[in-house]
Parts: C-alpha cells; structure tokens; sequence
C-alpha cells in the first residue's frame, strides 16, 4: 500500500508540482479541503492553493454540483464530502482479497507448518475461497475449497460473526446446532460467550468442536467500515497444536489478519482484542 511521508502531506498546494488546467486545480481543491475537516472560506482555500479567488469559487461550485464538497448554510464554508468515502469504497472494494492475503498465507504456514486457509464472509454464513499447506509430507488437516463453515463449530466461522449481535448471529447459525463431537457448542448462550472470548483475545479457537483430534485458529479480516470480511486461521492435528501452543498460533494467525486488512485498506477496530488470553481462558 502506497503511502505518503510526513514531509509530503504537510506540503501546501502552492508547493505541489503544478498540473496545467481545471482537473490539477481542483483535486489541489480537494485534497486542500481534505485536510480541514473544519471547513474552510473561499479566501482560505484560495491562499492555500495558490489561485485566485473567481476561479476557486467556480470549481467549488462545479465540485458541490458532483457532490464532492458541501457547503454550510450558516458559516458558508466548504467541507470535503462524504462522497470522497464513497468513492474510496468503491476502489477498496474491487481490491482483490485472495491476492492480498495469498502472500501472507504462505509465510504463515511456512512459519507455523500448518495448513493455513482463507473464507470470505457471506450474507448466509461464509465460504472457503483458499488455501496453503506445506508440501513435504507432513501430515495437514486439509479444507475444501467452496465449502461453507459451521459458525458454531469453527473457529473460522466465529471469526467471521465475531462482531455480530445475538440477532445475526441467530440468523446465519445452523438450526438446530448439532453436535459434531462431544465438544461443540450446542446452544446460542454457550456460542454467544465464546464470541466474546473471540473479541477479547483477537482471534477464534476451535477446541477439537468440528472434528476429533484437529484444532484451529482464526482471526478476522476487517473491511474499510471496520467490519469482518473474511477471515484467515490454520488447523492442524491436536497431537501437534497442544492448549499450550494455541496462544502463540492464534498471535500469528492474528498478525496475518491484520496484514491483510491493512493490505485491502480496512482498519481493525480499537476494542477488538484488548485482553490477552491466560492459560486458563485457553482450557
């Protein structure tokens, strides 16, 4: 991701190298008014940009016109829009997510040895859409690709509704929610509480719920709203992830997520993750 030097954004306009035309003029506008959220005259921003105030006045009217800028009735100065979001939204959106997080996934299972895959989330629940697993025959708990997570019994689908309330949550998990094995969460109460420990901690635990003898974690992946949009973790044998392993995979599977929310150009929420587990919250 691309970003600016403090040196750079703290340029004026008038110091930017200059474009010739309207179109140079009004992105200098535009970003001039960016960085005031407080708003700004006709006379400041025509200062700031180095132009004289007629044809400052004429682009800010072209530029309410598109919705760029908006202006307050009572003080007459000219805000940035929320169009400008809008349109960053449609940008981060086109973003690819599996070639951001494709590069992550493979340091991570080669740091870890472990099978590493990628679900994005979905209106109806989620869906596997990658994977990576180390290729010298060690032995690997596989997922398939296409297939849909469990939300109760997987640490990817607590991931991904980590942040939901008890109403969605109720909406996408399985009904009635059947037992795989001894240890899976079979009521809205008990999964309620292990989302809450998700949040708390920063990533997602699957204590041997799906399948016997396999654990898993996950961490979500956060969009431009600060909303989970998909979520990375990695399974592997329990003879291999032990409780007492569980923190430090689940810190490695919760840098991963954050790398790839920064890379599609998403922010992870203040409050998610602010208490680290004990061994006692792992058993």
């Amino acid at each position: 991701m691309t970003t600016r030097s403090a040196n750079s954004s703290a340029r004026g306009a008038g110091d930017r190298p200059r474009g010739s035309g309207s179109l140079a003029s009004g992105l200098d506008i535009l970003e001039t008014l960016a960085q005031h959220t407080e708003g700004m005259g006709v006379t400041a921003v025509a200062r700031a940009v180095n132009l004289d105030k007629g044809n400052v006045h004429r682009l800010l009217r072209v530029l309410e016109e598109r919705g760029y800028v908006e202006q307050d009735p009572r003080t007459r100065a000219y805000r940035a829009s929320v169009q400008l979001v809008s349109l960053a939204g449609h940008l981060l959106r086109g973003m690819d997510l599996i070639s951001a997080a494709a590069p992550v996934m493979r340091e991570l299972t080669a740091r870890t040895g472990e099978a590493v895959h990628l679900a994005r989330r979905t209106r109806s629940g989620g869906v596997y859409v990658a994977q990576e697993r180390q290729g010298s025959g060690v032995v690997t708990v596989e997922t398939e690709i296409g297939a849909q997570p469990l939300i109760h019994a997987t640490a990817t689908g607590k991931a991904l509704y980590c942040m939901a309330d008890g109403e969605e949550v109720a909406r996408v998990v399985e009904r009635p929610m059947t037992a795989r094995t001894i240890r899976t969460l079979t009521s809205l109460d008990a999964l309620t509480a292990d989302l809450e420990k998700t949040r708390e901690r920063g990533y997602a635990i699957d204590d041997e719920e799906l399948n016997m003898e396999v654990r898993c974690v996950a961490a979500p992946v956060f969009d431009l709203y600060g909303a989970p949009t998909a979520s990375i973790g990695l399974s592997g044998p329990a003879a291999r992830v032990s409780l007492s392993q569980l923190d430090g995979l689940g810190q490695h599977v919760r840098a991963a997520a954050r790398r790839i929310t920064e890379d599609i150009g998403g922010h992870v929420p203040a409050a998610f993750g602010t208490h680290p587990p004990s061994m006692e919250m792992l058993e």
